[in-house]
């Protein structure tokens, strides 16, 4: 049976489906300002629905609660910050690894800084909310496994201090990311240029891996002094 199409050759239910998808993400951001601007317990659906310009009784149609919709939006934010170790793993994009490892640096600062004051909320969720606190975990456990990934590459080339258990040095190092990243730009504890904090800790990092500018260039590079040699 051959569907009915319209004018634009759409079926059906293709404009509804586009409104409907519409209809979700306005709702999404809509509630990523409020949550913003009021934090998350002095938010109320009809803030959400207001926001969005629809009905309190349309929020529901697509979210059970304001939790759910919160839920939702800070997997979001932090699977954005989380992906930024895709720019470490990417072999592919012809830079060194030292060079990669700074950019995957640098994007997550960037991206951490511009969702700073959403950040702000999620963090101080996470810490009474199981479903966020959960979803975090997975998505941090993630991340720690590529990190793992990148390091033991590393080490393989003979880029990376043979002596660093992979999987020590990723808790370490994602701890101190996520950690340093809050108490910089959202809790301000720390006056510094954007910049100059980004390359210092990147040196601090590199210090600790033990990867020398121009490392990789060719595909290898001599074993660390003090490393054990790889096969």
């Amino acid at each position: 049976m051959v569907a009915m199409t319209g004018p634009n050759g759409d079926t059906p239910a293709g404009p509804r489906a586009r409104q409907r998808a519409e209809a979700r993400a306005r709702l999404l951001r809509a509630a990523k300002e409020v949550f913003e601007e009021k934090g998350f317990l002095d938010v109320r659906v009809a803030d959400i629905a207001g926001r969005a310009g629809v009905s309190h009784g349309l929020f529901y149609h697509y979210f059970d609660s304001k939790a759910e919709i919160f839920r939702e939006l800070a997997t979001m934010v932090d699977q954005e910050l989380t992906d930024t170790i895709d720019v470490m793993l990417d072999r592919s994009s012809g830079a060194t690894p030292y060079e990669r490892l700074r950019k995957s640096i640098r994007v997550h600062f960037e991206r951490y800084r511009d969702e700073a004051r959403m950040m702000a909320v999620i963090e101080e969720v996470s810490r009474y909310d199981e479903g966020v606190r959960a979803a975090r975990k997975t998505l941090h456990s993630t991340e720690i496994e590529r990190v793992v990934r990148a390091i033991r590459q590393l080490q393989e080339r003979g880029l990376a201090d043979q002596r660093l258990d992979p999987r020590v040095a990723a808790v370490a190092i994602e701890a101190l990311t996520w950690n340093f990243a809050e108490r910089w730009l959202v809790r301000g504890e720390l006056d510094c240029d954007f910049d100059d904090c980004v390359d210092q800790f990147f040196v601090m990092l590199t210090n600790t891996l033990q990867i020398k500018e121009g490392s990789g260039a060719n595909g290898d590079a001599a074993p660390h002094q003090g490393s054990r040699p790889t096969d």
